[in-house]
């Protein structure tokens, strides 16, 4: 990121068959009519941002701003709740659980791409680099790039990056205009709070796969490992541990195996 914070986060080509690749015009803003093919695009000024961010942006003049700061191309990191193939794109829903899953798009380059794109699974995590556009009163990402995440490390990292992010650009934003507003101010709260979701957001899916389990014997520490691919089996095992204090579960027929307690 460039000293001045309105430089390019991050740059990287989306040509040359990256994976998730899309060919999308690289400006963001209201949603153009649908066309089945488009042309190539660079990501480039790349801005990390949680969901909530996104979907509380305002659009003026066909920008989009959080705070006055400009964004187009973001990347996102959340567990895929949706994944349905439509004739020209693909539809996900990201949740990250900082507000409601937004929409994210990926449409087909080509006959060839249409036919060996296939929907990355629900239930895993994912990060999406994208360009946020706007269809009526509706905001959604167009996606550059899409992957599972490999680690849950990559998590982490992304919401330090959002935090930092978005106060390094406000503060230079401060410096631009000369505003005296706090660093931090209302505004930030999203960015700031992110952190706050990284384990709830873990605890919240293993105790909702243990509730959903009919079993009499209840779920298995390795159903949850093969359920939640992109959490390391100690955060499941930390999870279950807290759960377990909090009287939301209880191990049943061994101490591999838990049930709900409510």
């Amino acid at each position: 990121m460039s000293k001045s914070g309105f430089g390019s986060y991050s740059r990287f080509s989306a040509a040359g068959g990256a994976s998730g690749d899309n060919g999308q015009p690289s400006r963001g803003g209201a949603t153009p009519p649908a066309k089945p093919r488009r042309p190539k695009a660079q990501i480039h000024n790349i801005i990390p941002c949680c969901v909530n961010q996104l979907l509380t942006s305002t659009l003026v003049d066909n920008v989009f701003k959080i705070r006055g700061i400009e964004i187009s191309q973001v990347s996102i990191v959340g567990i895929i709740r949706q994944a349905e193939r439509a004739p020209h794109y693909i539809l996900y829903k990201i949740d990250d659980m900082t507000s409601k899953p937004i929409e994210v798009r990926q449409w087909f380059d080509g006959h060839k791409a249409k036919q060996e794109m296939i929907p990355l699974p629900v239930g895993v995590y994912a990060k999406v680099f994208g360009i946020l556009k706007c269809t009526g009163e509706a905001k959604s990402l167009e996606v550059l790039k899409i992957r599972i995440l490999e680690d849950m490390n990559e998590f982490t990292a992304h919401i330090l990056e959002t935090v930092n992010a978005h106060m390094t650009l406000y503060k230079a934003r401060q410096a631009t205009t000369g505003e005296s507003t706090p660093v931090a101010p209302s505004g930030m709260d999203a960015a700031v709070d992110y952190g706050k979701h990284h384990l709830s957001f873990i605890r919240k899916e293993v105790l909702r796969l243990i509730r959903e389990c009919p079993r009499l014997e209840g779920k298995s520490i390795r159903e949850l490992q093969t359920e939640l691919r992109s959490v390391s089996i100690r955060a499941i095992k930390e999870a279950i541990d807290y759960l377990t204090i909090e009287g939301h579960v209880y191990s049943s027929v061994d101490n591999e195996h838990f049930k709900s307690a409510d």
